[in-house]
Parts: C-alpha cells; sequence; structure tokens
C-alpha cells in the first residue's frame, strides 16, 4: 500500500498542471462564457497541502496540526524551539493532553459513530496509539481532562447503549472505574477541575431537572432547578473555585446569552445581544474565565471580554479588506501564545500570535487562497427578507466571480439548504462547497430558514410541526426573492442538501416540483416515521425534541400527518431527476431512506440515481468519498442546470485504489 500511494502522489504530480475544461450544457442552456477558469475537483477535496486544526501543547512548547501524510491523512507535531516536526499516520484532529505529550482522539472505525478514546504517545518512536475505551458496539468519548492530574473523565454507553455513564480513567493503572452510573434520564454529568460530580441533569415530567449531591445514601440528590425541554441551559465550565458555571442560557430571554449560572439556579447575566445568539466563547484554559465571545449576526462579530485579550483579537483579525472569519484554535496555559485561522474573501491563513511583543506568524495558507490564486472564486454577500409569515430570514448569496448581483443575465441557481435542522449557515465559514458550485457558475442560496438555531429561541420554535410546510416556505421565499431580483433563472434551479436538508431537497422536488429542474439528497430522510423509530438508541433522551417538532409516530393522528410530511409516499409527484447520495454506514438516517426512497420513484416512472457509499456514514469525511460526491453532483447538476463540469478527475484512479 505504501509503494502505491508513492506511485500515485507522483502521478499526482505529474498531472498536477493539466488543465480540465470539459464543459457540459444542460438541456435547458448554458452558463455565462466570461466564468473564471474551471479548477478540477481535486482541488476542492484533495489538496495535499492542506493542513488544519491547529493547536498549541498546553506548555506553549509544541504546535499540532492534521494534514496529509502521502494520501493519507496524518497528525504533525513540531517542536517550536527547534522546528524539529514529527509525524503520526493517524486520522482525526486530536485534543493535547494535560501533560503536553499525549495527544487524545475520537474515532470510529467505520463511520458508525461508535467512537472509541485512544490515547497517542507523540514522544515515542513508531505509531504508540492506546485505545482506552476497547469496547466494541459502544460509543465514548472524552467528558473533561483535570486540571492537575493525568487522569480523564470519560461518558460511555458500554452497559446501556441509551446513555451514558461516567468513568475516570486511571493514568496510573490505566484502570476506567465507574464515577456515576445514569439511571435511564440523565443527559449531562457536571464536575469540577478536580474531577469531582457537581450536579445533572435529568428528564423529568417533559423537563430537566438540575440535581446536585446530597451525601446522604438515602436521598443522594436534590432538585435545585427545572428548565422546559424547549428552554436551553448549556453548561459551558465550572469556575475556578466549582461556586458556579459558566454557561450558555435562554432563560427568561429569547437568545441565548452568557451567564453565570449557580448550583441553586441563579442567573447573572456577563453578556448579550438583541439580535441573535451569543454563538462561541473563548476561555483561559487554567483560570477557567472567558476571555471573549463571538456572534453571527450578517459576519461575524467578536466582543472582548477580557481586556488584555483585545490585542489578540486585533492582532489575528489583521488589516485584511473587509469583513472575515476568526476561528481561535487554542491558547497557552500562560496564555503568551494563540492560534488561529483566519478566513476572508478569497482565502485566509492559520496563524500563530506571540503576546510578548504582539507578532504573528503565518504558519500555512488555507486552501481556500490556492485556489483563490488559480481561479478567483466566489463572492458572498449577506441576504436579508421577511417571509411570507412575518419571520426576518437571513442567509448567504454566493455569485460566480465577476458576475455582478444587478445587471448580468439570470444564473442557473443552486438552493443549498443547511442540515440539523438545529443549525445554521454562516458567513465565511470555510465550507468549500458553495465556492466549488460558483465555480461551476451557479448562483448559491443558503437561507436560515425558520426552525435554524442562532437566531433566538422563538425563531427557532417556529418550526415546531413546520417540516414539509412553513420551513419550506422559507426557502420558497429566498428563492422567490433572487427571482424577483434578476439574479435567478426561475426554469434552472436545484435543490441540495444533507441530512434534514437532504429531506428539504426531497421535499422541494415532490411537493413543489414546478420549482426545481432537479435535487440531490446527501444522507437525507424520505420517512420522519421510520427516522423516529428507527433513530440509534443513544437518541432516547433527544425523542421529546424530535416529537414536539415533527411528531409522535405512536399516536396514530401524528403518524399520518408525518406520513403526509413525508417525500417517499409522494414519490409520484416528483418533477424532474433526483441523486440520492447515502452512506451505507449511516446510524442517524439509514440507508432504507435512500433505498426505498429511489424504489418509490422508480414505480412510479420517475428518473433517479442512487449512489451509495459503503465506507462513510452520516456525511462523507474520507477524500475519496468526497471526490466522488464532488464529481457526481457537477455532472449530475451539468445535466439538469447547464452548469460546468470538469469531467473525469485523474485523482479518482486514487480514490478507487485507496
Amino acid at each position: 500500500m505504501r509503494f502505491l500511494s508513492c506511485c500515485l502522489a507522483a502521478l499526482a504530480l505529474t498531472i498536477a498542471g493539466c488543465a480540465v475544461t470539459t464543459a457540459q450544457p444542460g438541456k435547458t442552456g448554458t452558463v455565462a462564457a466570461s466564468l473564471p477558469p474551471l479548477l478540477p475537483v481535486r482541488a476542492y477535496v484533495a489538496d495535499l497541502d492542506e493542513t488544519g486544526a491547529y493547536q498549541l501543547s498546553p506548555d506553549g512548547r509544541q504546535l499540532m496540526w492534521s494534514g496529509r501524510l502521502g494520501l493519507g491523512p496524518g497528525l504533525f507535531v513540531q517542536d517550536l524551539a527547534s522546528g524539529r516536526t514529527r509525524s503520526h499516520a493517524v486520522r482525526g484532529t486530536g485534543l493535547w493532553a494535560r501533560d503536553s505529550r499525549h495527544v487524545l482522539l475520537h474515532m470510529d472505525a467505520s463511520g458508525d459513530e461508535n467512537s472509541h478514546v485512544l490515547l497517542l504517545d507523540t514522544a515515542a518512536d513508531g505509531l504508540a496509539l492506546r485505545d482506552l475505551t476497547p469496547f466494541p458496539g459502544a460509543r465514548s468519548h472524552l467528558h473533561a481532562q483535570l486540571d492537575d492530574s493525568p487522569d480523564l473523565l470519560i461518558e460511555s454507553n458500554r452497559r446501556d447503549p441509551r446513555v451514558f455513564d461516567l468513568y475516570r480513567w486511571v493514568q496510573a493503572t490505566g484502570e476506567l472505574q465507574l464515577l456515576a452510573q445514569n439511571p435511564g434520564d440523565v443527559g449531562l454529568w457536571l464536575t469540577d477541575g478536580q474531577g469531582r460530580l457537581q450536579g445533572r441533569a435529568a428528564q423529568r415530567d417533559g423537563q430537566w431537572a438540575f440535581e446536585t449531591p446530597t451525601g446522604s445514601p438515602a436521598q443522594p440528590w436534590q432538585t435545585r432547578f427545572q428548565v422546559g425541554l424547549l428552554q436551553t441551559v448549556r453548561a459551558l465550565r465550572m469556575a475556578a473555585d466549582g461556586s458556579f458555571v459558566w454557561a450558555l442560557s435562554d432563560r427568561g430571554r429569547d437568545k441565548l446569552a452568557l451567564v453565570k449560572l449557580g448550583l441553586d439556579g441563579s442567573e447573572q447575566l456577563v453578556f448579550a445581544d438583541p439580535r441573535v445568539d451569543v454563538g462561541e466563547v473563548v476561555f483561559s484554559p487554567r483560570r477557567h474565565v472567558p476571555l471573549a465571545v463571538a456572534l453571527d449576526p450578517a459576519a461575524q462579530e467578536w466582543q472582548v471580554l477580557d481586556a488584555a485579550f483585545a490585542p489578540v483579537l486585533q492582532g489575528l483579525a489583521g488589516p485584511g479588506p473587509g469583513p472575515g472569519r476568526l476561528a481561535i484554535g487554542s491558547v497557552s496555559d500562560d496564555e503568551t501564545l494563540v492560534v488561529a485561522s483566519r478566513l476572508q474573501a478569497g482565502g485566509g491563513a492559520h496563524l500563530l500570535y506571540r503576546r510578548q511583543d504582539g507578532g504573528v506568524q503565518p504558519l500555512a495558507q488555507l486552501a481556500s487562497a490556492r485556489r483563490h490564486a488559480r481561479s478567483p472564486q466566489g463572492t458572498q454577500q449577506p441576504l436579508h427578507l421577511r417571509s411570507r409569515d412575518g419571520l426576518d430570514l437571513h442567509g448567504y448569496l454566493t455569485l460566480p466571480a465577476g458576475h455582478l448581483p444587478q445587471g448580468g443575465p439570470p444564473l442557473p441557481t443552486v438552493l443549498l439548504v443547511h442540515g440539523g435542522p438545529w443549525a445554521r449557515d454562516r458567513a465565511l465559514s470555510g465550507d468549500p462547497f458553495p465556492d466549488f458550485l460558483a465555480n461551476r457558475g451557479y448562483a448559491v442560496l443558503q437561507l436560515n430558514y425558520g426552525g435554524s438555531t442562532g437566531y433566538g429561541r422563538a425563531f427557532r420554535d417556529a418550526a415546531q410541526g413546520e417540516f414539509a410546510g412553513a420551513m419550506h416556505a422559507d426557502l420558497i421565499d429566498g428563492l422567490d426573492l433572487l427571482v424577483r431580483q434578476g439574479i435567478t433563472d426561475p426554469t434552472r434551479v436545484a435543490i441540495v442538501g444533507t441530512s434534514y436538508g437532504g429531506y428539504a431537497a426531497l421535499v422541494g422536488m415532490t411537493f413543489t416540483p414546478e420549482r426545481f429542474a432537479c435535487g440531490i439528497s446527501k444522507v437525507g430522510m424520505s420517512d420522519l416515521v421510520g427516522l423516529i423509530e428507527q433513530a440509534p438508541p443513544y437518541w432516547a433522551l433527544g425523542r421529546p425534541m424530535w416529537t414536539r417538532f415533527v411528531g409522535d409516530p405512536d399516536d396514530p393522528v401524528q403518524r399520518r400527518r408525518m406520513q403526509d410530511r413525508s417525500p417517499l409516499w409522494r414519490a409520484a409527484q416528483a418533477g424532474g431527476p433526483i441523486l440520492l447520495l447515502h452512506g451505507a454506514r449511516d446510524p442517524r438516517v439509514k440507508l432504507d431512506q435512500s433505498l426505498r426512497m429511489a424504489d418509490a420513484l422508480r414505480a412510479a416512472g420517475k428518473p433517479v440515481q442512487l449512489e451509495v457509499f459503503p465506507n462513510a456514514g452520516h456525511g462523507f469525511f474520507r477524500w475519496q468519498d468526497r471526490m466522488r460526491q464532488f464529481r457526481l453532483t457537477e455532472d449530475f447538476l451539468a445535466g439538469c442546470l447547464g452548469g460546468r463540469s470538469g469531467g473525469f478527475d485523474l485523482f479518482e484512479i486514487g480514490a478507487w485504489l485507496l
């Protein structure tokens, strides 16, 4: 295999400069001739120079990152003083252990999400990888590291697949000691920096009850306060003295705010914004205090909470033109070093900030910068509209480079729907897919429909009972805006999405087939009843949330309503061609969802193409699978929208063989 990798690498270097310029006009027209150079798919999914997930060791002496090792994934560790770098043939981004020598990894063997916690010794010769949770069929993850101990707290559902028990892994003996057994209703364990159990959240009578230990064997837990299922109190970390918890909360307000949460349920407001939820909070790793918070209205904004951190943000943001996005990777224990990624229109870089002199050291270019140097990438702009039922909707429009929002010819358009649905699209997110579509000649609309997170509880809860209803109407309203503005050719629109977005694509093709020329569903559900009934066991505590939004299949009336909103039962109403992409090992949305949809479409005489990815789960993370996904996508869209396709990419040979 190593010999094969070397041969393929040599082949890659030989063909790297070869232009792929095949254009495939569609049935209803072609894209403008003034588009920038067509980039091959490999530039988006198999950049041999791509790196990411830069992270400082706690002592600030080493830097870790992920990148390509041969034609596979690798982890790299560099001594910052000497520059010496060691590589390790493992996938995953990793997390430094407190000893600044070991790295913690979460891995599943086959995309089934039964993850293990592994420990990599970065100083050992060869690959020294140790599985701390070798439990077949179980899902385990790191709960927390301790301030002054190499021991770890780990959660695992090895005993009961529905819920997670809390364990302490003892470094001295390698033993995994049970710290707290889940009675069947606990969704959160709260611990302090010394590994002591300080609280838990249990689902009781349609609410979350926060409880603290009493020390009494007769009644070991005491309820301190309760939170409704549709409210959010998200514990971030415990204060250094254990007297309160830093948390994001929407109790008594619509938007998530940063608060000091007392163990008795009292809250002290630290920071809130009337427009959007608080999104990201950066903490001091040793002092356990927040340094800054990030918000995402139209573009990312930062609010400094610790004045000493202001020069760090200013230095990392740089003088670049226009709004950008800053992703803080890690902060050294002494807070003198910070690594971050700066994303801007046309590229960006990974950076190291040194507080001692305010210097910013570029570590590596982002892959988007290399693509932009070869062919100008699409331009993104924020979008705002009022939905037909009065919601303020926000989103992003990406246009091919050189295409002006006004005055140009209407474009074929891809309505790209995010998954979740409890998620959201952001400006300059780093996702290469919208740029890929724009390079092929499409306008790309990403709309945060009702039900998306980030805009407050009322906006999210507007989606209750609105699958294939108001949620879909929001998408149509966004599309109508682009048609009215002359940006979109209404006869050449595709709807594309992943997970919930895949469901939305199938809804578009079966509920409003007159609006879409074609659609692509990636790991999307077609049957809402099947989604709930076949959910993985560890979704048990999340089921009440799903039933509030989607319906309860145990209720005959709701079951019929769920079927009415399931594309599977409307296959006969489908219009144009549909491409179904699905991972064979998907534990969330089972492959059966796409298999049955394909059968129903074929039985109704509708055009459908089903592509199964045998080594993928709920998402395609291997470059080989992404290569195949992007190639299928560009050919499919070229056939129905008239955009461009690069045609066969020689890297596909490597994807077949590796």
